[in-house]
């Protein structure tokens, strides 16, 4: 029990500032740029592709997490009723397996990535990274996001 409401209160920290956020806040999809060494390139704009879906997979899924559990930002552990507690861990669970899915494929691209590059010319790695950077950022911006709603929940608790 005692892991159970460790893991409630983690679940809880980390996606509390629900509340507060409207529409416009969420992190919608990401439009990649494509250089134009990479245009004419079919297998390359396939793959910029799955990975756009996955990157755009993992926002939503930080998106929907927010409007899901987002009411009970800032709130102690006794301050759930079970209903609420049960509605915490189906959420949990939820995200668990969706997250491990989407990552599972953000590794099958990172995997691909590799292979990738070494079919392509120096400008076409080149501009392939630049696109990659893109990716990163959007990952960045999903992790500032539970950083955010983790550091605004700590604010509401003191």
């Amino acid at each position: 029990m005692k892991k159970l409401t460790i893991l409630l209160v983690a679940i809880t920290l980390l996606y509390a500032c629900g509340n507060n956020r409207n529409e416009t806040e969420k992190l919608g999809e990401i439009k990649v740029e494509i250089p134009v060494e990479l245009k004419g390139n079919k297998q390359v704009l396939n793959y910029i592709e799955g990975v756009t879906e996955v990157a755009n997979s993992y926002a939503a899924l930080v998106d929907d997490m927010f409007d899901d559990v987002g009411e009970y930002a800032g709130m102690d552990e006794s301050e759930l009723s079970m209903m609420d507690k049960l509605k915490l861990v189906r959420a949990t669970g939820e995200m668990t397996i969706k997250s491990a899915e989407i990552m599972s494929k953000w590794s099958k691209f990172t995997d691909m990535r590799m292979e990738l590059d070494k079919q392509l010319s120096d400008a076409e790695v080149e501009a392939l990274n630049q696109v990659w950077k893109q990716f990163e950022q959007r990952m960045e911006q999903v992790h500032a996001k539970h950083c955010q709603a983790f550091e605004n929940s700590k604010e509401n608790q003191q």
